[in-house]
């Protein structure tokens, strides 16, 4: 197996399983949900899918290859341009002042647009008669003027990212100033909060870091021959194309304080409840007068009054 094949399938396990933990905390704790975890979370859908693409074995099959290069170009398009609509989210909520009545309308606008984007692609794909190639271990669409097409489409949401990452932060800079000149000991869920809202703008900023060695190796490909290997563009794009999911895993858990603090203490509280529940050993019932599991220092007076235990008659007995 190639460098590459082994850097894509690292980064691609690593974006899947990344994905994967927030949706399993994001549906089994409901409650610890709020406007930016929610969009973390549906970015986290997207990427899951986009890593997942990956991994499939699309090299070895033209059919398997072409359902792969859709995929990814679709869910591909899709993470970038959900990247942009939290960046823009957190401009209007930040600089706007909108509040998450109005945020929660501009998103279902923004699903409707995603899931169109996904259908357009994977629809735009197959009228190529041969859209798709194998690069190391995964395909692409290849096809020259849907590679200007789309890379045109998707740069076009990384600088929208941009623009609104960058206005997002001089405002709460003033935000910040503002507080601290107002209340210097001001309370530590204010600054918490500030800096919640400069984590989830930081997003689309490592969206386009990863996205660099992408294009340019894309572009590259379109003047010269795609076989030819070009290592210090080919193992970061390798390594990094399929890692979405790993970089919202470090937002949304490892860099949100919060969410660590409350995922430490349900962990502890369980296992409290599993060490209260835990049942005396065997060695503890032996007895030289009595070897009865049904001891009188170690029955529970709730079980022993318990229906079931009734006897009739000449059967019945006294547990004691």
């Amino acid at each position: 197996m190639k460098t590459e094949d082994l850097l894509t399938i690292i980064g691609a396990s690593l974006g899947t399983t990344g994905a994967l933990i927030i949706l399993i905390i994001y549906f089994r704790f409901k409650e610890w949900k709020n406007f930016y975890r929610k969009l973390i979370f549906i970015l986290s859908i997207y990427d899951f899918v986009h890593s997942l693409s990956f991994l499939l074995p699309g090299h070895s099959n033209k059919i398997i290859c072409r359902i792969q290069g859709e995929l990814i170009a679709g869910f591909g398009s899709t993470c970038q341009f959900w990247s942009a609509a939290i960046s823009f989210l957190s401009y209007l909520k930040v600089v706007k002042g909108f509040n998450e009545k109005k945020l929660n309308k501009i998103q279902k606008l923004f699903h409707l647009l995603m899931w169109l984007i996904v259908v357009f692609f994977a629809s735009f794909v197959a009228f190529f008669p041969n859209p798709t190639y194998a690069r190391t271990y995964w395909c692409f669409c290849s096809h020259s003027s849907f590679i200007i097409t789309f890379y045109i489409f998707v740069w076009t949401f990384l600088i929208i990212c941009l623009i609104s990452y960058i206005l997002t932060l001089i405002r709460l800079r003033k935000i910040v100033k503002f507080i601290l000149n107002k209340n210097p000991s001001s309370k530590k869920s204010e600054m918490n909060q500030i800096w919640v809202e400069i984590r989830m703008s930081f997003i689309p900023l490592i969206y386009i870091l990863i996205f660099i060695p992408t294009t340019i190796r894309r572009i590259y490909d379109i003047h010269h021959s795609p076989d030819k290997s070009i290592p210090a563009i080919d193992i970061p794009r390798a390594l990094l194309s399929s890692t979405h999911g790993f970089w919202d895993f470090l937002i949304f858990i490892v860099f949100d304080s919060e969410m660590r603090k409350k995922i430490y203490n349900k962990c502890s509280k369980n296992t409290q409840k599993l060490e209260i529940l835990e049942y005396p050993s065997f060695e503890q019932f032996d007895d030289d007068n009595n070897h009865s599991l049904f001891h009188k220092d170690f029955v529970d007076q709730k079980f022993i009054e318990h229906p079931l235990l009734e006897f009739e008659g000449n059967d019945q007995h006294s547990i004691n």
